[in-house]
């Protein structure tokens, strides 16, 4: 049983060693990765290709994710409720608006993007797909996330994660965060105004279970192309969204 176990998690590291920076990797370098001898890794790596977890180039000889994990992943979308009625929210609002929208859920103190849906116009807000991770401090959906937490775990999780300035416009005072998560909680938005890229507004509400914020609901574009007046009609519908997503989510 002991070695049954241990092939499994060595397995899985192996697939967990690719990235979005490292989509495809030779053996040497997957077994330096997941502290493999190479031996070792050539035999779980020929395993999972046969099971269509992992193919290889067979150029190159490198391996990279299979269609087996897509499979997998799909199915978990569909029996999801979360993820199979946010997909329906976020088109509907991506068709109302024309901005990038997106979903966001709590995962190792940190926002991940599990659904995103691209703008359909012409000037598009910085680029993000799915699995995408950011820091809280940074993100509207991270605030918002944040600020449903008890206040003292939400203060300790900024200790922890600190205060990272990734754009022009991020807020790395502990104190002005607080203020912020305050806000949203009053609100029920929470703003990014160019915290996590450049000529980037993000606006963010709440999704809800149980009386819980299960997820943050997203919708990102250019600075530039909301006025004060656009920006408050994007909140009303953003609040609409996020509340008939979080009454799907009962029903």
């Amino acid at each position: 049983m002991q070695n049954s176990t241990q092939s499994v998690r060595r397995a899985l590291a192996l697939l967990k060693a690719f990235d979005r920076g490292s989509p495809a990797l030779g053996i040497t370098e997957l077994a330096a990765r997941v502290g493999l001898h190479k031996s070792t890794a050539y035999r779980l790596a020929t395993t999972l290709a046969g099971e269509g977890f992992l193919r290889q180039d067979p150029a190159t000889g490198r391996y990279g994710l299979g269609d087996g994990l897509y499979r997998i992943a799909a199915g978990f979308v569909d029996q999801d409720p979360l993820l199979r009625e946010g997909r329906r929210t976020l088109e509907s609002l991506r068709d109302a608006c024309g901005h990038m929208v997106s979903l966001a859920v709590l995962d190792d103190e940190q926002a991940l993007f599990v659904l995103v849906l691209e703008s359909t116009l012409p000037v598009r807000a910085a680029a993000m797909r799915a699995g995408d991770r950011l820091p809280l401090s940074v993100t509207a959906a991270g605030k918002v996330l944040l600020a449903d937490l008890p206040r003292g775990e939400a203060e300790a999780t900024l200790r922890r994660q600190g205060t990272p300035r990734l754009a022009p416009g991020s807020v790395t005072s502990r104190a002005a965060l607080l203020r912020e998560l305050a806000q949203a909680r009053r609100d029920g938005i929470g703003w990014s105004r160019e915290e996590a890229a450049a000529g980037l507004l993000a606006l963010a509400a709440p999704v809800r279970r149980a009386g819980r914020a299960v997820a943050a609901l997203s919708v990102a574009c250019p600075i530039k192309l909301l006025d004060a007046r656009g920006v408050d009609e994007l909140a009303r519908r953003l609040r609409r969204a996020a509340d008939e997503l979080s009454d799907r989510l009962h029903e």
